[in-house]
């Protein structure tokens, strides 16, 4: 369905703002203070026209508009709307406003007029000249129109941050919601689990949402002087769970310190930063920039004895070898060696069809000698893992969910994950003791659970029928070995999968990768087919050159 072209109910903006509060001041009653409570009780005692229109003014980009810019069919008397909300706090002319911020709400002609002499300069550059030499009297004075400024905009960004655990999210969920494109799991969401769980954590993700704002304007002016002091900025005594959350910020900061050539401020940056890729960009600057070659390969056995994903293991082993033979340094010799790539290479050359893809000229290929193929990709294994652990994904573990509006739980694509809900994890896999208990769980949860939103399931590519296929030809030791490393690292580990799904005429199955003329493996794909050497699951790639 597409959201634009459906219709929703009138006032449903209104209806889920309502909800949002509800929805808060239930959950976290206790954490709110008194101009929280207060936004509450006033915002109730509104018309309804004016709920409507302080709604529509503070869901749009603002912060100010201009009155014969704000018309709405379903609030038909928006003066007496805007008094109401005047005379109640949550609204204001914006006298106070700045200049170049009112000036912005000017089309070019409405700039010329209000200073003729400047007549040939861009809009951009009409802002510049105007704003050095008008006053808030005089631009009010030229105006023919009304300036409306929704206020205690911090207030409900206090309320998006209780509800959507964010401040990334919007309203836009409620809408996809009512129009039943991304239906969610009906999850439990209790106060015991809830994360925010004292007011001084709220707070510190307030504090933290600022500093990415500075953040990204800084790094976007190249402001080298603000950057380098940036660390003066950390908060102190920050509540672990909102760590990661610092570490983005870090990393963002100490990545623009690298582009400026300021390689110590970011390298000190880093050090702060206890996730991410901060490792082995220390690393790097270590041993390109900064010549400390003996630190690099050290912080390389750090990684290598502890690593955070498979990914930054691969990068640990590879980086120190090439410094330890470089240096012709015997550490080499006892570094840990990965897998040789190794795995069957099989050449087609085949008749090339107008706008077909590769893939799909491969599936062709095979279907012809009597083989079923099926181009999968990254949709077949990663949604029989969704449907076997659909309930542990959704299960209400402490921090996970925040509103009934989520794809999976916040921790999804974190290490907490795994360690979370390990009990209930071994417990699963244990439970699948032989292809019927796989075939019974898969097939009944996707009944059961049919077009709602799993972060594994894309219901457009669900087919019985492939997995029917799959549970009478791949052994049931395959699926544990594949839902195992998708464990290991969900984010990275659900994606890179062979492009094909092959069940020959004679056999059981095997994974294809295919390529065509000049494209080449990628990481994740390596990755995944060194895994399956390992492991003694079929796989091959198909290279194609065309006719």
């Amino acid at each position: 369905m597409d959201a634009s072209k459906a219709e929703l109910p009138i006032g449903y903006y209104l209806d889920n703002f309502l909800y949002l509060l509800d929805f808060v001041t239930d959950r976290y009653a206790d954490l709110l203070v008194a101009t929280e409570r207060d936004f509450v009780r006033g915002f109730g005692q509104f018309s309804l026209s004016a709920q409507r229109l302080y709604v529509r003014l503070a869901l749009r980009k603002g912060p100010i508009f201009r009155s014969d810019k704000v018309e709405y069919s379903e609030i038909p008397a928006v003066i007496a709307a805007v008094e109401e909300l005047t005379l109640g706090g949550f609204l204001d002319a914006g006298d106070d406003e700045d200049l170049t911020c009112l000036l912005g709400l000017l089309v070019k002609p409405e700039l010329v007029r209000l200073r003729p002499q400047f007549e040939g300069l861009s809009r951009k550059a009409l802002l510049v000249e105007i704003a050095a030499s008008i006053s808030s009297e005089e631009f009010f004075n030229f105006i023919d129109f009304a300036v409306y400024r929704p206020r205690r905009l911090e207030v409900l960004k206090v309320f998006r941050l209780l509800f959507f655990g964010n401040l990334r999210q919007d309203f836009t969920e409620f809408v996809l919601n009512d129009l039943g494109i991304m239906p969610y799991e009906n999850y439990d969401i209790d106060g015991m689990s809830r994360f925010f769980d004292r007011r001084q954590k709220i707070e510190q993700a307030l504090v933290l949402d600022d500093l990415a704002e500075q953040a990204d304007a800084r790094i976007s002016a190249n402001d080298r002087q603000w950057l380098r002091s940036y660390r003066r900025l950390l908060p102190v005594d920050l509540d672990p769970g909102l760590q990661r959350r610092l570490d983005k910020i870090n990393n963002r900061v100490a990545r623009q310190l690298e582009r400026l050539n300021d390689h110590e401020a970011a390298l000190a940056l880093y050090a702060e930063t206890c996730s991410g890729a901060a490792r082995e960009r220390s690393v790097r600057m270590l041993a390109t920039h900064l010549g400390r070659v003996d630190v690099a390969i050290d912080l390389c056995q750090q990684i290598i004895e502890s690593p955070e994903h498979e990914a930054e293991f691969e990068f640990g082993c590879q980086f120190a070898e090439r410094l330890a033979r470089n240096k012709a340094d015997a550490l080499w010799q006892a570094l840990p060696v990965l897998p040789k790539l190794d795995y069957p290479i099989q050449q087609l050359n085949l008749e090339r069809r107008v706008s077909e893809r590769v893939e799909l000229a491969v599936v062709r290929h095979f279907e012809s000698a009597g083989d079923r193929a099926y181009y999968v990709e990254n949709s077949l294994f990663t949604a029989i893992f969704g449907l076997v652990f659909w309930d542990v994904i959704f299960a209400p573990v402490k921090g996970a969910f925040f509103n009934p509006f989520q794809r999976g739980p916040a921790d999804l694509f974190t290490p907490a994950f795994r360690i979370a809900r390990a009990d209930a994890l071994k417990l699963r896999l244990q439970e699948l003791s032989s292809i019927k208990d796989l075939r019974t769980r898969v097939l009944a949860v996707a009944e059961q659970k049919a077009g709602i939103t799993n972060p594994f399931v894309n219901w457009g590519h669900i087919n019985l029928q492939l997995f029917e296929a799959c549970f009478e030809r791949v052994p049931l030791r395959h699926f544990h070995e594949i839902f195992e490393r998708i464990l290991r690292d969900p984010r990275a580990n659900r994606s890179g999968f062979p492009d094909l799904i092959v069940f020959p005429l004679v056999g059981d199955y095997f994974l294809a990768e295919v390529k065509g003329p000049n494209d080449k493996l990628q990481a994740n794909q390596i990755r995944w087919l060194r895994y399956f050497s390992s492991a003694q699951i079929p796989h091959r790639l198909v290279n194609v050159e065309w006719q």
